[in-house]
């Protein structure tokens, strides 16, 4: 007998017992289904987390803060530190060579007045490279440039929301703003941005570039901090590439930590952000993964459980096709072949349920669904699996089955 026929032999008997088939794959499709929609869910949140990050900076933003010192325990070079302060910025930018991009964030709530309207609204001092770093995009005229921050020029840059709100419909390039102390002419205005986190979602992570304005970072320390001061709120960085994050943000600290005298700041890094996202998405992936791999053996138990008693009932069969010369390897591979049929079929229906499980989560919630070929690979490696490993103790006891015995079998 040819192994065609064999294969074909297992497919007769599989098909001629569906309700026997049914319950040996079901628990084949509930793991299958499981670990399809656990991986397909679990990637497509991570997917969004990458895109948002993309659209703000990219994954290399480094983001450093000031953080308060308790006083009891501080010493008194720490009391001294003044913060973060543009001088921390130059010497960054000089001896740190990691990082692309480094500009300074101070931030202030100021009085805003257009013949239009008068409202108190946040404003950025930032340097040239700001609008670069954060991905901004410029819809119309130019952003800060470096010699507006070394000539601490009274101009700004306007998000979409703010030239709506000041200015109307009528195009602020060109016009004054009265920000704070000083009047400022715009130069620029960004692009209307806008990410959601789902469908459902009605927040515009994005929305805070909208609501921006920005000046020279010099112009807002001598018109609004007073002269001399050197103070920023935030420092906003760049890694040059993935692979300068390792040295590159120790470093950073060092460094920060040498200026100032103690650890009077905080670090937000998305690439060790990312990092720990990975590690917990391995995490839940492993404890999904392990859920799926329970339940395919439970159905893989099942499988081995109904082979054996099909292979009671068809005792007298096996040996008559052996007293007539079948050979065992012949009738061992046919159960072996009805066990992975069973196995494939399970696989292919979870498959299918898995798939629509993420897509309808996935409508759900307002987020993509994610489903790679390597995901869909391993859920049917495992369903094949499941029917080779407990299909073989049948197969096995039906090679090598002695035909007498089994002719005298009630």
């Amino acid at each position: 007998m040819k192994l065609a026929a064999v294969v074909a032999d297992g497919l007769v008997d599989v098909t001629a017992h569906a309700g026997r088939t049914l319950l040996q794959t079901l628990g084949v499709i509930l793991g299958v289904a499981s670990v399809v929609a656990s991986l397909g869910l679990m990637a497509g949140g991570r997917q969004q987390t990458m895109k948002y990050y993309q659209e703000s900076g990219g994954a290399l933003k480094v983001i450093v803060f000031p953080k308060p010192l308790e006083a009891v325990h501080a010493s008194a070079r720490e009391l001294a530190s003044r913060g973060l302060t543009l001088g921390d910025v130059e010497q960054i930018r000089a001896r740190i060579g990691g990082f692309e991009l480094v500009e300074p964030e101070v931030n202030r709530n100021l009085l805003c007045r257009t013949p239009r309207l008068t409202k108190v609204r946040g404003v950025t001092g930032t340097g040239a490279r700001y609008v670069e770093l954060n991905e901004l995009i410029l819809e119309r005229g130019r952003g800060i440039s470096d010699e507006d921050v070394a000539r601490a020029s009274a101009v700004c840059v306007l998000g979409a929301d703010r030239a709506r709100e000041f200015f109307g419909t009528d195009d602020p390039i060109g016009k004054a703003i009265a920000l704070g102390r000083g009047s400022y002419r715009v130069v620029g205005v960004l692009k209307y941005r806008e990410f959601y986190w789902n469908e459902a979602s009605t927040y515009n992570a994005l929305g805070w570039m909208n609501r921006l304005i920005l000046v020279p970072v010099t112009a807002m320390l001598a018109r609004e901090a007073g002269s001399g001061s050197e103070r920023v709120d935030e420092i906003v960085l760049r890694l040059a590439a993935p692979e300068a994050h390792g040295e590159a943000v120790p470093a950073l600290k060092r460094l920060l930590l040498a200026r100032h005298g103690g650890e009077d700041f905080q670090v937000y890094d998305r690439q060790e952000r990312l990092q720990r996202m990975d590690r917990e998405g391995r995490v839940y992936d492993i404890t999904f993964l392990a859920c799926g791999i329970i339940a395919l053996l439970v159905g893989g138990i099942v499988v081995a459980n109904i082979m054996l008693a099909s292979f009671r009932e068809r005792m007298r069969e096996v040996g008559v096709r052996k007293a007539l010369g079948a050979k065992g390897w012949q009738i061992g591979v046919q159960f072996l072949v009805e066990s992975v049929i069973v196995s494939g079929i399970g696989g292919a229906v979870g498959l299918v349920l898995g798939v629509g499980f993420v897509h309808g989560v996935a409508y759900l919630v307002g987020q993509p669904a994610v489903l790679t070929p390597a995901m869909i690979g391993a859920a049917a490696s495992c369903a094949t699996t499941v029917g080779v490993i407990f299909g073989l103790a049948p197969a096995v006891k039906a090679a090598r089955l002695d035909p007498v015995v089994a002719l005298r079998y009630e």
